[in-house]
């Protein structure tokens, strides 16, 4: 799993990247200071991504200090990213997109670049492109998944719902309904909802056993950051599984409180600490599915960051800034969540990682005078399932 050789190779092959494996660059890298803006304080998430980027210090030359970002506030979070210029920060990646154009203005004052991780930008880039991915001091994100045109989670979801019924062909899931969070500030878990619902759609058509999907409603399946409401299961009665395009942790409480968590179950994005204990055949076995971005994907912006504070560039890095899709761990049977245990994301141990300090340091056009952007883009096409099984 860990070095992700195969990966490598796969670049090679595509001619996209060449002697990645040498080590390349004519100087040691500078000494940079990046301030990480993350949306919580603690979590597996939060945990492991400061894990990954802490085995990368010594072969980067990099110091790595960290701030909490909140999902309503945005004076707060200027604030913050104000805090990070004044404690010396030479770059900063951040995780929410609020006031990006204030916080841009202070980061071309102050001289530092600033990339985004975990986050698709999608206000900025349809309300303020020239302002936020024009400016010279943001250097483009990595979302938690798909953006743009790559949007599939909804596919993904019904994809993991045929898998369980054919896994489970005595006792098949046929009822569903759903879960968001509010539009402003997922705009595209409705359209993974209309996703789903297409691909039921279609497969009803000709199905012995149809999948009846309650209507989405607003009142009942909007969750606003906050627990799903007890009455939400005698609304939706009768349902096999909900189809939780929100984080699972939102619901899964309120099942064990109505006592429905070993009779429903639950498909969900994101992973909670504790939630691999009642996953597939284990526990009550509520948890079905599980969406997860690797936290290695953080190396997209960083490695941007670093070539801006050493100076140098891609000889094809794109003229404007670019939000990218990273392939998502989809963990939907016992053998993936076995994967997914060994994986840095839950054990916080770098040796676990997809990449070692070493490949991301190769991935640097300072590490690698033949390491391109393309070569990195196609990293995040390989953070998968699949991927902690090589």
């Amino acid at each position: 799993m860990k070095n992700v050789k195969r990966i490598f190779a796969i670049v090679l092959a595509l001619s996209l990247v060449l002697a990645l494996a040498a080590c390349g660059g004519n100087n040691g890298p500078k000494k940079a200071k990046i301030g990480v803006g993350l949306y919580s304080d603690a979590g597996p998430a939060p945990d492991s991504t400061k894990a990954y980027l802490a085995s990368l210090t010594e072969k980067l030359n990099v110091e790595f200090v960290y701030t909490t970002l909140t999902q309503t506030d945005e004076a707060a979070n200027i604030s913050k990213v104000q805090e990070l210029i004044a404690a010396n920060c030479d770059g900063i990646i951040i995780t929410m997109d609020m006031g990006m154009e204030a916080i841009l203005k202070e980061c071309q004052e102050a001289g530092v670049y600033c990339a985004g991780y975990l986050c698709d930008f999608d206000t900025s880039y349809n309300n303020n492109y020239d302002n936020v991915f024009k400016n010279p001091y943001f250097l483009g994100t990595v979302a938690d998944g798909g953006c743009g045109n790559e949007l599939k989670r909804g596919y993904d979801f019904w994809d993991s719902l045929m898998e369980y019924n054919e896994a489970h062909p005595d006792d098949p899931v046929t009822h569903v309904s759903f879960t968001t969070f509010p539009a402003w500030a997922f705009p595209y878990q409705q359209e993974y909802v209309n996703q789903f619902i297409e691909k039921c759609d279609e497969y009803n058509k000709t199905a012995a056993t149809p999948i009846v999907y309650d209507p989405f409603d607003e009142s009942t399946d909007v969750l606003m950051f906050s627990p799903v409401d007890s009455t939400y299961f005698s609304k939706h009665a009768d349902i096999d599984a909900v189809m939780c395009i929100c984080a699972g942790e939102f619901v899964y409480g309120t099942m064990v409180s109505a006592g429905v968590d070993k009779t429903i179950k639950l498909f969900a994005a994101g992973y909670t600490e504790g939630d691999n204990a009642n996953f597939g055949s284990r526990g009550n076995g509520t948890y079905q599915l599980e969406l997860v971005c690797a936290p290695e994907s953080i190396t997209y912006p960083l490695v941007l960051l670093l070539n801006k504070i050493n100076g140098v560039e891609f000889k094809d890095m794109p003229a404007e800034a670019e939000r990218r899709s990273c392939t998502s761990f989809i963990i939907n049977s016992d053998a993936d969540m076995e994967l997914f245990e060994k994986s840095i994301y839950l054990t916080n141990d770098p040796a676990n990682a997809l990449l070692t300090p070493d490949d991301v340091y190769n991935l640097t056009a300072f590490g690698n005078e033949n390491a391109t952007y393309a070569g990195l883009v196609e990293i995040l096409n390989h953070m998968n399932i699949e991927d902690l099984a090589k």
